[in-house]
């Protein structure tokens, strides 16, 4: 797998995606995406509104992230196939995304060779009223 240098910025422990930073006037950030995930857009847009969450697919990867010695962060690209760009997540152990960067156009990184999950993510959904009877 390849690094990709892209213009971002890691967030410390984001509550929701809209807290990610534009990173127009950020320099290159060394980046290599070890896995993408991929989920509906339903998960996604639960996912990206609750950054500090606790994910199976971040659990399940959590070894795959983290810094190595030469400046390169290792981590999962979260994206579905709908949209152009994806949250970078660096969960250093954790199952929750513990730093996330917004990534514009996931064109812009070097996805080759890079595996793809698709999750099956189950959302919490209230309980039915006839149900709680």
């Amino acid at each position: 797998m390849a690094e990709s240098s892209i213009h971002s910025h890691f967030c410390y422990k984001a509550c929701h995606a809209g807290e990610l930073p534009d990173a127009k006037a950020d320099g290159p950030l060394r980046v290599q995406v070890e896995k993408v995930i991929e989920l509906t857009q339903a998960q996604y847009q639960h996912f990206s509104a609750h950054l500090l969450e606790d994910m199976p697919f971040i659990a399940a990867n959590r070894e795959l992230a983290g810094c190595d010695p030469q400046g390169v962060t290792h981590c999962l690209l979260v994206t579905t196939r709908n949209i152009r760009g994806g949250v970078l997540i660096n969960s250093e152990g954790h199952d929750y995304a513990r730093y996330a960067a917004d990534v514009r156009d996931k064109s812009a990184l070097d996805l080759r060779d890079v595996p793809v999950d698709h999750y099956d993510l189950k959302l919490r959904q209230p309980r039915d009223r006839q149900e709680q009877r």
